[in-house]
């Protein structure tokens, strides 16, 4: 049977000021959980809240893949190149901090709360020149899955130079969603909004909730995901995850979405 765990919302790392209402997926600033410091190349997997007219100040970042995905409100981003853009819903952005760049990230609604998903990755070379993108994606279908990050081709998804798969996914009340059988390699998945149950070969039916995750460290079988209300999730495909420190030693892996 595939070595799997479900983390539950509850479970998160949270933190919340004036401006700001975080909760952290993996150990973050002054977050620390020694059993959540990452999984495989993926090191941040943050839901932000910002109020109106506040944000992140001008702060440095160096040798991160990062990938922003606003859901609700613009972000608004500049950095130290000179670079300047507004990053809405329907589109996301990545940022190579590469040997070192400078952001501010704001929400320049005057009424509006920026909700956006914050989702940091190690680099597989470090050292390189800084880079920003923004990209726009289409929204999946119901039942469907729409990838965004992937070393390979496929719906037109960004290539962030990094081992991992990134897929957003759309289930509804009588529309289920699949997730093919890997014999190795890792599955990180978030609900985003929304209930679904999760069955599989030798696995009971499992109901996720906003903010739940569903982790399988090295080896995923045939999934089958029912939404009890519409639901949104975030999948991450990577190489094998060791479960006692989250690194991952293989050097690539092979998936279909």
């Amino acid at each position: 049977m595939n070595h799997f765990e479900i983390r539950r919302s509850v479970e998160r790392g949270t933190m919340r000021n004036a401006w700001l209402d975080v909760r952290f997926s993996f150990s973050f600033d002054d977050y620390v959980d020694p059993r959540r410091m990452r999984f495989g190349p993926l090191l941040a997997l943050n839901e932000d809240r910002v109020q109106p007219g506040t944000g992140f100040a001008m702060h440095p970042h160096r040798d991160l893949e990062i990938v922003m995905l606003p859901r609700i409100g613009a972000v608004e981003h500049r950095d130290s190149e000179g670079r300047e853009m507004l990053v809405h819903p329907g589109e996301l952005q990545w940022m190579r901090a590469g040997h070192g760049i400078r952001h501010r990230q704001w929400n320049i609604s005057s009424h509006e709360v920026d909700h956006h998903f914050q989702i940091w990755f190690a680099p597989s070379v470090t050292g390189q020149e800084p880079t920003v993108e923004r990209r726009s994606y289409l929204a999946p279908t119901a039942g469907a899955w729409r990838t965004l990050v992937s070393p390979q081709s496929q719906d037109a998804a960004l290539d962030i130079g990094v081992d991992v798969i990134l897929a957003l996914g759309h289930v509804t009340p009588g529309q289920p969603l699949e997730i093919p059988a890997r014999i190795t390699g890792g599955l990180y998945l978030h609900v985003m909004q929304g209930q679904v149950e999760v069955q599989g070969a030798d696995i009971d039916r499992v109901l996720l909730e906003s903010g739940d995750a569903m982790v399988f460290f090295d080896g995923v079988p045939q999934l089958h995901l029912q939404a009890l209300a519409s639901a949104e999730l975030l999948r991450f495909d990577t190489p094998a995850v060791d479960p006692e420190t989250g690194l991952s030693d293989s050097p690539t892996f092979h998936t279909n979405i």
